[in-house]
């Protein structure tokens, strides 16, 4: 679909019918990515921590890592060894 890109007060933008946003279910929201040199627009959630209870459900179930573990390496590192003063 050719469309012409507007003046919208000190900004600029496009005009998208409601049929073309209920064939991908936008209501309100939407997540904007630049990819290369297109804009995709895509549709979003109002709660940003949508999903996140399962996916803390999902970790605590994981075998592989214990409540105990430390995910971070304390040790030195390049910065330590080559750029820090003691």
């Amino acid at each position: 679909m050719l469309t012409k890109i507007r003046r919208i007060g000190n900004s600029q933008g496009i005009l998208l019918s409601k049929t073309m946003l209920d064939q991908v279910d936008i209501e309100e929201y939407v997540n904007v990515e630049i990819k290369g040199n297109a804009i995709m627009i895509f549709p979003a959630t109002t709660n940003p921590r949508e999903g996140w209870a399962e996916q803390f459900r999902l970790a605590a179930e994981d075998a592989t890592v214990s409540d105990d573990e430390n995910l971070m390496d304390d040790g030195p590192n390049a910065f330590d060894d080559s750029e820090w003063t003691w």
